[in-house]
């Protein structure tokens, strides 16, 4: 029996995030490292989907379209993705956030393979079988090693020449995020105050104007004698988003939100069940350029160890002391320069590659087993009747700004910020239409958006100018909006 062969993947993601590097290089994996054809589909913020999805093999869910937030993913999508025949697979990050949310979102669009983050041991208490049934899960990593980065080979700077000695960024995300986003900012609060006690060179920020983006944050990384560091998540599940509703009582009731010391007694015993703290893509990037890192001390996925591949920093800062007399012995540190990159980078184990290989499998394994090609192939009658609309009103489809067709690469923030803005222009022209369009006509009009409905003309676009035209000589009665 021959088995069927996936070749067609379309990837939904959302257009603002691609901004961020890690995001891009993850949607840019199946493209670049396999031999897939793919495509991209934003999906979020009111997107309409102006194609039959049922084109696809695979649809594959990147998490930056997160599921846990109301009105985030468009309806006009699910609704597609409810009626794909092929195989569904989503990638999710930040599995703590609204956790029965997400988990009756995968349920109900019918997703086979789940992506996470989450090592093995804590998944029955997260996703169990009880919930899902039939949902595969795989385990990825939140960032792989930036691969066009190292294939441009930026200058590595010798550490001697490096004038900064302790440099990061941070901020402080509040008590949501219980014990390691209260690490993310405490690593640089503390470590400020014994740098400049002690004379270290030091730059360390964690304020929104200081985050660095793009080339310049490898530039910074490059210019740093060693960095800091921690674990990457979050052990606090909300699964019904009950602390969310607590935190927002407190911020309005105390006018800021609350610290995480303030919270630690309601967050110590939603923590106790977990130890779920991941390597973040700040370390593949400290590694890729060449970087020592000073960690507080985690299992970082089992990725790295403590005096091999970073220097440890006690999380009472105990030993700080001891950390910093050795940032002026080269020697010592090119160590953990070299062993981290021999791990991380030139082992090929951590690249993007990897990730489009875990993705391969999972697709190779699965779409043969879950897909029956001749049902695939059947458009069901949902998609023939928008399918139909779309025939016969395609001149007119390509206007709206929020139709959304396949890319041959994801678009950015800029492309999003000009729909969304011609797509309030288009709000507006449709509120105008329906103060003069006459009221039986106006459901037809609201189901087309600004589009009047002409008994032999079809469907006809109205301009401000026509629109005032039509009121003056009809003399119609305003409509009530």
């Amino acid at each position: 029996m021959i088995r069927p062969k996936p070749k067609r993947i379309l990837v939904a993601y959302s257009m603002p995030w691609t901004f961020v590097s890690t995001t891009l290089d993850y949607l840019l994996a199946l493209k670049n490292f396999t031999d897939y054809e793919v495509k991209y589909v934003h999906v979020t913020f009111g997107a309409r989907m102006d194609f039959d999805i049922n084109e696809y093999d695979v649809i594959f869910q990147n998490y930056c379209a997160r599921l846990c937030f109301d009105d985030h993913v468009s309806d006009d999508y699910q609704k597609a993705l409810m009626d794909f025949r092929g195989l569904k697979i989503i990638a999710v990050q930040d599995d703590y956030d609204q956790t029965e949310k997400l988990r009756s979102a995968i349920r109900r669009l019918g997703f086979h393979v789940l992506l996470t983050c989450i090592q093995k041991e804590f998944w029955p208490l997260i996703y169990p079988k009880s919930d899902l049934p039939g949902l595969t899960i795989v385990q990825g990593l939140t960032g792989y090693v930036p691969e066009r980065i190292a294939k441009r080979r930026l200058p590595v700077v010798p550490l001697a020449e490096r004038k900064t000695w302790v440099a990061y960024r941070g901020r402080d995300i509040g008590a949501r995020y219980g014990r390691l986003g209260f690490e993310k900012f405490e690593i640089g609060r503390r470590m400020i105050e014994i740098c400049a006690a002690r004379g270290v060179p030091y730059d360390i920020a964690m304020d929104d104007a200081s985050r660095i983006y793009g080339d310049a944050w490898f530039e910074f990384l490059g210019s740093s004698r060693t960095v800091l560091g921690s674990e990457s998540g979050s052990n606090v599940f909300d699964f019904d988003g009950s602390l969310e509703e607590e935190l927002r009582a407190f911020t309005a009731a105390h006018g800021r939100r609350p610290t995480y010391q303030e919270f630690k007694h309601i967050l110590d015993p939603m923590e106790a069940p977990f130890n779920v703290g991941q390597i973040s893509p700040r370390i593949f990037e400290s590694a890729t350029m060449m970087t020592p890192m000073i960690l507080f001390r985690g299992s970082y996925s089992n990725a790295i160890e403590a005096d091999i591949h970073y220097i440890p920093l006690e999380k009472d800062f105990s030993n700080a002391d001891a950390v910093l007399s050795r940032l002026n012995d080269l020697e010592y540190l090119q160590g953990f320069a070299d062993r981290a990159y021999e791990r991380l980078v030139r082992s090929g184990d951590f690249g993007y590659r990897s990730l489009a290989r875990l993705l391969q499998d999972a697709i190779e394994q699965q779409y043969p087993i879950r897909i029956v090609p001749k049902q695939a192939a059947v458009p069901s009658q949902t998609v023939l009747r928008r399918t139909s609309l779309y025939r016969r009103t395609k001149r007119l489809a390509r206007r709206s700004a929020l139709a959304e067709t396949p890319t041959d690469l994801p678009l950015g923030p800029a492309e999003f910020e000009k729909r969304q803005t011609e797509a309030a222009k288009q709000r507006l022209r449709e509120r105008l239409l329906l103060r003069v369009v006459p009221a039986k006509l106006q459901p037809t009009a609201r189901k087309v958006g600004w589009l009047l409905l002409h008994p032999k003309q079809g469907f006809v676009v109205v301009s401000r100018k026509r629109i005032r035209t039509f009121a003056s000589k009809k003399r119609q009665p305003l409509a009530e909006k």
